[in-house]
């Protein structure tokens, strides 16, 4: 996977580290470091010149990040990827929407 903004990543990945200790701490061991900064990039900072922000509005969005607003994050790219390959027949539609009566 590429990490978009590589040079930032770099600059603020001990910050990254942290944040993601704190999520394990919570029991929240799914969420990584590049899932986080990904998060990050596209909701936090979405209407932003990320090359130009400076290092504390980075770390700023870094920490008010919740695991909860990343999580819900990850399973909606998930899924959006997911519908995108997801081809059923007829009949497989039919056995979800209406499934046989026991």
């Amino acid at each position: 996977m590429q990490i978009p903004f590589f040079g930032l990543y770099e600059k603020v990945q001990l910050i990254l580290t942290n944040k993601i200790e704190e999520f394990h701490y919570y029991g929240y061991d799914s969420i990584t470091e590049q899932d986080l900064w990904k998060y990050c990039i596209d909701k936090v900072w979405r209407k932003r010149d990320v090359q130009n922000m400076r290092l504390h509005e980075l770390t700023a969005g870094i920490f008010g990040a919740t695991a909860s607003e990343v999580l819900s994050y990850m399973q909606i790219k998930d899924f959006k990827r997911n519908e995108l390959n997801l081809k059923l027949s007829n009949e497989e539609l039919q056995g979800l929407f209406h499934p046989l009566k026991e």
